[in-house]
């Protein structure tokens, strides 16, 4: 990754102004906040997770993050951060924005998945962006004081 998509994800993570006192669900109030809508997460079994493990589709009014299944609450919680990452940066705003299509969502209109945003290529300047942005805010989280600091924890 080079430094120009470092510095946009680190000044994105600067422009949030997030408090110090953090957790995941707080975190998705203050993006829906900026956005001005609501953000639902679904876990879904139809993601496996091989290809693409996590898929943002920006609706009219309402971002819709679909994860696939998983066990461990920190892999869950990167998969969402790295689709918020995504809203974060406008993604669905960004000209050549690619969709990785799968059967999952074919009901879907060519409106809403020429938008939609799926995890999969990291070799690209959006996705290697998200990523990096993702661990921002898992750094984040991880300091704050009500997150969990040691990781053994969660692998009970």
């Amino acid at each position: 990754m080079d430094d120009r998509l470092r510095s946009l994800a680190m000044d994105a993570f600067v422009q949030l102004g997030l408090p110090a006192y953090l957790t995941l669900e707080l975190l998705i109030a203050h993006v829906e906040r900026i956005r001005g809508r609501r953000i639902v997460i679904v876990e879904t079994a139809k993601l496996t997770g091989k290809k693409i493990c996590g898929l943002w589709i920006p609706r009219d009014d309402v971002d819709v993050v679909y994860h696939s299944v998983t066990r461990g609450p920190l892999h869950r919680q990167q998969m969402i951060l790295h689709e918020i990452s995504h809203m974060i940066l406008r993604h669905d705003e960004v000209d050549g924005a690619t969709w990785q299509g799968i059967k999952v969502f074919q009901q879907l209109s060519g409106e809403v998945v020429s938008k939609a945003l799926a995890r999969g290529d990291f070799r690209s300047d959006l996705e290697a962006t998200a990523e990096h942005l993702a661990d921002l805010l898992a750094s984040a989280l991880r300091t704050s004081s009500t997150e969990i600091l040691s990781y053994e924890d969660y692998f009970e």
